[in-house]
C-alpha cells in the first residue's frame, strides 16, 4: 500500500503545524517595543499609542524602550540582533533603515537581511516652507529668486535625511546655491523659520501646520504623491512640474521584527497592528496631529521599502553626502 503523503509533503505539514503553534502560544512574556529616538518625539508618541493597545489585544505588557543615538543605529541594531521570538520589536522611520546604509561606511546591522516588516502605519509628508521675511510666497517666487548670489539657506532635520536630499536636489534643479543648515530634528527647523534665521525649511506637515495656520511661516510645496489632507491648499512638487522620483517619497513609520521571527507571528502582529491603526480612535488622534494613515501588510511594506531604498541610496551617493 502506497503512503498517503510523500516525505516532502509530511515535512511541509509539520512546518505549518509548528508555525501555527508559534502563533497560538505567542506571546508568553513582556514585549519590548524599541524606538531608536528619544522620548517625547513623534515616534515615541506613536509607539506608546500602539503599545498600549497592542498590550490589550495580546494580553501581555508592551514596554516602549527608547534607545537613541548614532542617527538611530543603536536602537535598530539592538532589534536586529535580538532573538526572533516576537518579543522584541522596532518602531522606526525610514532613515535608519534606508538612508543610513548609504551614509555610513559600516553599520552594525543589515536592515535588508536582519529585519522583517510587520507593516507600515502612517506617513508624514515633508513640507517646504519659507520665512515670512524672505518674500517667497509660492514656488514660482522660489524659482525666480533662488539665484546663485541670493545667499539663501534651507534647514532640514539632519544630514542625509529626506529633507536634506530634497533640498540638494532642488539646488541642482533650480541651479541655486542654497546653503544647507542641518538640525537635530524638525522642531529646530521650524523655530529657525519663525525667527527668520532660515530662508526655507523642510519639516513634516505635523510639525509645521499650526504655524502655517497662524500665518507665521509660508507653505511653498509638498513632497509626496498627493496633497496632504491637513494642508490641501499646498501643491505637490510633482504638480508643479518636478518629476524627480525622490519628491514622491514621504517620511513613514513602521513596525519591524528580527528577521528570524516565525512568519505566523509576523502575520499575527500585522493583523493586530492594522486593526489598531484602522480604529476610529487611533486614526483620529494621528490625523489630528497632521499624520496620514499608511496601513500596509508585511508584504506591501517590503515592496514599498525596496522601491524607496533604491531611489534614496542612489541619490545619497550621487550627491556625495556622508554622515557627519
Amino acid at each position: 500500500m502506497k503512503p498517503l503523503f510523500k516525505p516532502f509533503a509530511l515535512g511541509m505539514i509539520a512546518t505549518l503545524l509548528c508555525l501555527t503553534g508559534h502563533a497560538q502560544t505567542y506571546p508568553t512574556k513582556t514585549i519590548r517595543l524599541v524606538v531608536p529616538y528619544p522620548a517625547g518625539g513623534a515616534t515615541d508618541f506613536v509607539a506608546r499609542l500602539f503599545g498600549e493597545r497592542l498590550s490589550k489585544s495580546l494580553g501581555q505588557p508592551v514596554i516602549v524602550d527608547n534607545k537613541s543615538g548614532a542617527a538611530g543605529n543603536i536602537g535598530v541594531a539592538e532589534v536586529a540582533k535580538a532573538e526572533g521570538d516576537g518579543h522584541t520589536l522596532l518602531l522606526s522611520i525610514n532613515d535608519p533603515l534606508i538612508n543610513n546604509v548609504a551614509l555610513f561606511k559600516t553599520l552594525p546591522f543589515d536592515p535588508q537581511k536582519d529585519l522583517v516588516f510587520v507593516g507600515q502605519i502612517l506617513r508624514s509628508p515633508a513640507l517646504i516652507s519659507s520665512s515670512t521675511s524672505s518674500g517667497i510666497k509660492n514656488f514660482a517666487d522660489l524659482k525666480r529668486m533662488a539665484v546663485p548670489n541670493a545667499k539663501y539657506s534651507y534647514g532640514s532635520w539632519g544630514v542625509g535625511g529626506l529633507g536634506h536630499l530634497a533640498g540638494e536636489s532642488l539646488n541642482r534643479e533650480l541651479k541655486a546655491e542654497m546653503v544647507h543648515v542641518p538640525q537635530r530634528g524638525e522642531g529646530p527647523v521650524v523655530t529657525d523659520l519663525l525667527s527668520q534665521n532660515l530662508t526655507l525649511g523642510l519639516s513634516s506637515v505635523a510639525t509645521a501646520r499650526q504655524h502655517v495656520a497662524a500665518g507665521k511661516i509660508v507653505p511653498i510645496a509638498m513632497m509626496g504623491a498627493e496633497r496632504s489632507k491637513a494642508l490641501p491648499q499646498v501643491p505637490t512638487l510633482k504638480e508643479l512640474g518636478l518629476n524627480d522620483p525622490l519628491y514622491l517619497n514621504s517620511v513613514w513609520m513602521a513596525i519591524l521584527a528580527p528577521a528570524k521571527t516565525p512568519p505566523a507571528i509576523v502575520q499575527r502582529l500585522g493583523q493586530e497592528m492594522r486593526a489598531i491603526a484602522n480604529s476610529a480612535e487611533v486614526r483620529n488622534q494621528l490625523e489630528e496631529r497632521g499624520f496620514e494613515m499608511m496601513v500596509t501588510t508585511p508584504e506591501q511594506a517590503q515592496a514599498n521599502y525596496k522601491l524607496e531604498f533604491d531611489v534614496i541610496t542612489r541619490r545619497i551617493k550621487e550627491l556625495g553626502i556622508e554622515a557627519q
